[in-house]
């Protein structure tokens, strides 16, 4: 038997998204930007899937522009915004505990001649209003805060955010949705973002494709160039399998969103009193503050978390030491560390992900499985 518990990561593909992957195989095949009867099917399944994913964030189908997944749609905010600027210049803060596609292309404005800025986070991981207030300049252009933590499962206070914003005109938000599509409840009127960032492949949607969803108005310069798909902001031809497994999958995500999300709750709570049962003293990571049940990021007392990793791949289930495309780290999380843990406490923590797809056999394997390696690293060596 194996487990997966790894859900921030990736998600298993839906079935039904699966089926809806086929079609364009099977009988769309057409180049969406054909003039021809293929060529016209397959814009309409695009334009379709357009609408849906819109849907699913409450936004308006022109908004929408697909990526090839999160990483890219944060580049294109944030750099597609700073491009577009005339003049260029200005300042750009983002929080500190953001993905590193985020942080990343800040640098990446540092280096280009921006200035840049970062947002502190208290014990839970929260970006405070009153700390943007405080380190918003009068050539601030954007801020970029997550919606949803990757690693501790914190949401943040987006709507105050873009509140404190709003009484400064001329700032853009950009907020990245990629761990919040299909666990909470997305409107982008309601967050007040300009920009919103989605991910397929986090939402049981295919791998490889994603989505920028930027109110009309914003100014965006484009990261590639070509024969102008996308409104001009992302040539190439269209991943059309992979839009397609995306409009049903946001639409699936938003539509059965509370079903899921009771079901995670169940699961995720089973594990987290069966944890503490196994390893007295655990404490979860960021619960002081608002978290979504999917993610369970839970610190050992005295246990390092890449030997409980490890051990757990073993007995067949598998957990994570915090972001996926930062895993090849050897150091602390990023994150963790941000939020005021110590080095020894963040290399002691270890990160479950639930999804609706598992099942409560799943929580009970990986509690056994979870009891025996804390018993295996704790216990001291024998000589043979």
């Amino acid at each position: 038997m194996r487990v997966y518990l790894d859900h921030n990561a990736t998600t298993p593909l839906d079935p039904r998204v699966e089926a809806a992957m086929a079609a364009p195989s099977r009988e769309r095949w057409g180049n969406p930007s054909s003039l021809h009867s293929f060529g016209r099917d397959a814009r309409a399944a695009v334009e379709r899937a357009r609408a849906q994913v819109a849907a699913s964030v409450g936004g308006r189908a022109e908004e929408v522009v697909f990526t090839s997944g999160g990483t890219e749609a944060n580049a294109l905010a944030m750099l597609g915004l700073a491009r577009a600027r005339p003049g260029r210049g200005g300042h750009v803060l983002a929080g500190a505990t953001e993905h590193p596609s985020v942080l990343e292309n800040l640098r990446a404005l540092r280096e280009a001649g921006f200035e840049t800025g970062i947002l502190p986070v208290d014990r839970n991981g929260i970006v405070h209003p009153r700390a943007v207030e405080e380190r918003l300049r009068s050539d601030t252009f954007l801020v970029s805060v997550m919606a949803v933590n990757n690693e501790t499962g914190t949401i943040q206070p987006c709507a105050e955010i873009a509140d404190t914003l709003r009484r400064t005109r001329g700032i853009a938000f950009h907020v990245d949705a990629a761990q919040a599509l299909g666990r909470i409840r997305l409107d982008r009127e309601e967050l007040g973002a300009d920009l919103l960032t989605l991910s397929a492949h986090k939402a049981h949607g295919p791998m490889g494709i994603g989505a920028l969803c930027a109110r009309e108005g914003v100014g965006l310069a484009p990261l590639q160039r070509g024969g102008g798909q996308e409104r001009g902001l992302r040539s190439g031809t269209e991943n059309l399998a992979g839009v397609v497994g995306f409009g049903l999958a946001a639409e699936l995500a938003s539509g059965e969103l509370d079903e899921r999300v009771r079901r995670v709750e169940e699961l995720s709570a089973t594990f987290l009193e069966g944890a503490r049962h196994v390893a007295p003293g655990l404490e979860r990571n960021g619960a002081g503050g608002r978290v979504v049940p999917h993610t369970l990021c839970l610190r050992f007392p005295e246990v390092r978390g890449e030997a409980l990793l490890v051990g757990l791949d073993l007995e067949g289930v598998a957990a994570s030491l915090g972001s996926a495309c930062a895993s090849g780290s050897p150091g602390p999380s990023p994150v963790l560390l941000a939020m005021g843990f110590s080095e020894a406490e963040a290399r002691a923590s270890l990160r479950f992900g639930f999804a609706h797809t598992n099942a409560l056999a799943d929580i009970t394997f990986a509690l056994r499985a979870l009891e025996k390696v804390l018993d295996r690293v704790r216990r001291p060596s024998r000589a043979l």
